[in-house]
């Protein structure tokens, strides 16, 4: 992912370098410091994240054939499996990091239980929202 754009601004180029000074100047811990010295950055908003969408499609593929494939080896609470994030990297072809990330994104959401103290996916849940992301 490229870097983010930044631009910098010296606060003595605006119009409002008067009262910024005057305001910071009356700080304690500034009172050693170049006032007119003072720099404003500005980074360029994070890109949306998503998921490439010619990916989506065999990523669903992977996960129906890995889940159905594994399932008989799995846990089950009270009829629903317990699959991990590190099942889903598994059954995808992809890192565990990737699915943290896309957990971390909002792209997939764990099932929120307050009998097991980890996230867990159901895999149903999991296709559709990466259907969604399809759209």
């Amino acid at each position: 992912m490229p870097r983010r754009k930044q631009l910098t601004f010296k606060i003595k180029d605006l119009r409002c370098a008067q009262y910024l000074i005057a305001e910071l100047s009356q700080l304690p811990q500034l009172t050693n410091f170049d006032m007119t010295s003072i720099e404003i950055s500005i980074k360029e908003n994070k890109p949306v994240p998503k998921i490439i969408k010619k990916d989506i499609d065999v990523l669903i593929d992977r996960l129906q054939r890995g889940f159905s494939a594994n399932k008989h080896t799995l846990t089950q609470l009270n009829g629903r499996y317990l699959v991990t994030n590190t099942h889903l990297a598994k059954w995808m072809r992809t890192t565990p990091a990737s699915v943290n990330k896309w957990i971390k994104d909002g792209l997939i959401k764990p099932c929120q239980d307050p009998h097991v103290c980890f996230d867990y996916f159901n895999v149903d849940e999991v296709t559709e929202q990466l259907r969604k992301q399809k759209q």
